[in-house]
């Protein structure tokens, strides 16, 4: 994770020079104290030089990940892809050349990652092209392809990530690696896994919350806490039981020059005080994720830089404090395709003065210059990727496993304690050490020289405008809006009804319903005073006026696999669920509220006759062999709608309907008359928007800034 830029979209805006506000200077893809450096570090052979050097120079093709709600859906996207656009982008020429159609990258499995080396032009004014985008434009809006650089997918991989695992991204913003991370918990229809996505800075907790919001996780939940000091988290109400986890990834703040490619500011803004201010930090967030991992369980650590002082120096000096406890996994074998290098055993230091420095001089943390035993440490075994190897951007990967627990060794780096003078680490007996190094809501990271002062204070950023401040509520099983909601849609006793909540401070369902994975409730409840949650949980219920006798909570669109999987059924049939065919699917995307005497499907329309009115699920059958798809509807007097947000709706058109450039971006043709507008969800407030017109998810930023 490089330093946090303000220009996100880099790779296609021209950079304004800070000395002329007022005009467009181009930025030169030189630096002089950069190019030293790096041929000092013999990071690649001499011969390789200028090649690596050329390609750092070069704009970074766009990547992106075909993702969907599920592996099978992931899966049906990346054959749309394959059969009916990329054969449509092959044997195109632009301007007398030959136009490259997008590629599999290698290594990525089941080939759900592609890359695309064409210019914007060729995009806009190329009609094979323009189709194209206007696929990757449509499924990214609900989720389904995922706008990620290369390098940037290979952490999470490496995790071998399963889905009863208890998973911890300590530097989640902006949550392209935690979407990965949570894809893979998902793997199978109903995990037990959870994910834990934190991020230090909280306006970006709140941008990683619209990044990995789309994917509908009821095991995810988003915290706000400094990495180097992330508290314990309790499990049960008595005695010693905290939260262990199976899989943590680090990819810790760094000074981001393997970005050169997309990121020109790196350019001009290159220098050895970067890396260095940021060696202690990363020191201190690998040694927390360390303690926090179970014994038997991997990390990761990643930096987008590919300075060793920020890399292989930090890595060999977590392996020395762990003193065994831990070791660097040979993943040579893994991910067939990548090319990668191995780490470095042996680098240089430079001050701050732009002087090499020796391990002997005062000033510079021992921590950052190699001490000969780096490959007995089996710092060989990181992974470095280079820009010209397979025209990526630059990266460092390390994967650790825990071999033991760390119960006689030194505390998560060097820190110290915030009021105690007595050094409890000191003390008799392993397990008073153990709770010392554990606790870190009582420790603090000891800054090195190299660390840059402290800033002022600044002023509160202002938060997304649909940010969620309010505290978690759980609502009782027996809660009378529970029952109500439980026997209008015939929900099964099998349901954790336990697992229900609210956001506000009364702990009343007022607007909307959410659910969490079991797993997750006693780590909200047991920890809201001591750990700041930011978000959990799916939206199930959103409350809606309707006239007296219908169930006033209707079911949300991202609940919907939840809770249709406990529907009870009677007789080989189901209460509240509807079924109909693509004809009739594709109606209801195209019209609001179609009247019931227009209905063409007979056998529809008896379904919809014989329910009282509310929210009923719609059941469709897409054919032989493939499971149905189900969607929320509402049942009105004389009409009834279906109840997706714009975007699934283009998208469901598009793929399914092969329909595209729907007008209005999926919105639909009004068809009922005001008079039979009560047919409709009334107005709601924002958090649970009542028409298919409005869109219930907000679409997440789907550029990964590394």
């Amino acid at each position: 994770m490089g330093r946090r830029g303000r220009n996100d979209n880099s790779l296609f805006q021209h950079p304004r020079s800070r000395d002329q506000p007022g005009g467009w200077v181009e930025i030169q893809k030189q630096n002089a104290a950069f190019e030293e450096y790096y041929k000092a570090q013999d990071i690649v052979p001499e011969s390789e030089w200028e090649t690596f050097f050329d390609k750092c120079k070069q704009t970074l093709p766009v990547t992106f990940r075909i993702t969907g709600t599920s592996h099978h859906d992931a899966l049906q996207i990346r054959d749309t892809l394959v059969n009916e656009y990329v054969p449509f982008l092959k044997n195109i020429t632009w301007e007398g050349e030959e136009v490259e159609p997008p590629t599999k990258l290698p290594w990525y499995p089941d080939g759900l990652a592609w890359q695309i080396r064409v210019g914007k032009t060729v995009i806009r004014k190329s009609k094979p092209f323009a189709r194209f985008q206007r696929f990757l434009v449509v499924e990214t809006d609900v989720g389904n392809i995922s706008r990620q650089e290369a390098v940037s997918m290979i952490p999470p991989l490496l995790l071998d990530v399963q889905p009863h695992h208890a998973v911890i991204d300590l530097c989640a913003a902006p949550g392209s690696k935690t979407a990965q991370l949570i894809e893979a918990v998902h793997a199978v229809a109903d995990p037990t896994g959870i994910v834990v996505a934190n991020d230090s800075d909280h306006k970006r907790s709140h941008m990683l919350i619209h990044q990995v919001k789309r994917l509908n996780s009821p095991n995810l939940v988003v915290t706000n806490h400094d990495a180097q000091l992330f508290p314990r988290i309790r499990i049960a109400d008595e005695g010693e039981s905290y939260l262990r986890y199976d899989r943590v990834l680090c990819d810790v703040p760094c000074s981001g020059d393997g970005t050169m490619r997309k990121n020109i500011n790196v350019w001009r803004d290159w220098s050895i005080h970067n890396g260095l201010s940021l060696h202690q930090t990363q020191i201190n967030i690998l040694n927390r994720g360390l303690h926090l991992l179970k014994p038997g369980g991997k990390l990761v650590y990643s930096t987008c830089s590919l300075n060793p002082i920020e890399n292989e120096a930090v890595v060999a000096q977590a392996i020395r404090m762990w003193r065994g406890k831990v070791r660097v996994v040979d993943c040579a074998e893994l991910l067939p395709g990548l090319v990668r290098r191995k780490g470095m055993t042996s680098w240089k230091v430079m001050g701050k003065d732009k002087q090499w420095k020796d391990a002997t001089e005062d000033g510079m943390p021992a921590s950052c210059f190699a001490q000969g035993d780096e490959v007995e440490l089996g710092v060989e075994n990181c992974m470095r990727v280079y820009p010209h190897d397979q025209d990526t951007g630059g990266f460092f990967i390390t994967l650790f496993e825990k071999v033991a627990e760390a119960a006689d060794t030194a505390p998560a780096g060097p820190l110290k304690r915030k009021a105690k003078a007595d050094n409890v680490l000191e003390q008799n007996g392993s397990d008073k050490r153990a709770k010392a190094e554990s606790d870190a809501s009582e420790l603090e990271p000891i800054h090195s020289e190299a660390d840059p002062q402290p800033l002022a204070p600044k002023k509160k950023e202002r938060l997304p405008r649909d940010a969620n401040e309010e505290p978690f509520k759980f609502l009782s099983a027996d809660h009378p809006t529970i029952e109500n909601c439980w026997k209008f849609y015939s929900i099964a006793d099998d349901f954790p009804r336990t697992s229900l909540l609210v956001r506000n401070a009364t702990g009343e369902p007022v607007r909307t319903i959410y659910y969490v994975h079991p797993q997750l409730h006693p780590v909200i409840s047991l920890n809201d005073t001591k750990v700041k949650f930011i978000h959990a949980g799916i939206k199930l219920f959103a409350y809606q006026k309707t006239l007296e006798g219908i169930c006033p909570w209707r079911v949300q669109s991202e609940g919907m696999a939840v809770l249709y999987r406990h529907i009870a059924r009677k007789a080989g049939d189901a209460v509240r669920v509807v079924r109909c065919g693509l004809d009739t699917l594709e109606t209801l995307c195209h019209v609001t509220f179609p009247k019931f005497n227009e209905l063409k499907d007979k056998e529809f329309l008896n379904q919809l006759l014989a329910l009282t009115e509310g929210c009923v699920f719609l059941e469709v059958d897409v054919g032989e062999g493939d499971k149905p798809i189900v969607f929320p509807m509402w049942r009105g007097r004389g009409s009834v709608n279906l109840m997706l947000p714009k975007q699934d709706t283009a998208e469901l058109l598009l793929r399914v309907f092969k329909i595209e450039n729907v007008p209005g971006n999926g919105n639909k043709q009004e068809h009922a008359t005001p008079a039979e507008s009560t047919d409709a969800p009334a107005e709601t407030e924002s958090e649970a928007p009542p028409t298919a017109e409005q869109t219930e998810t907000d679409v997440a930023e789907s550029i990964e800034t590394a």
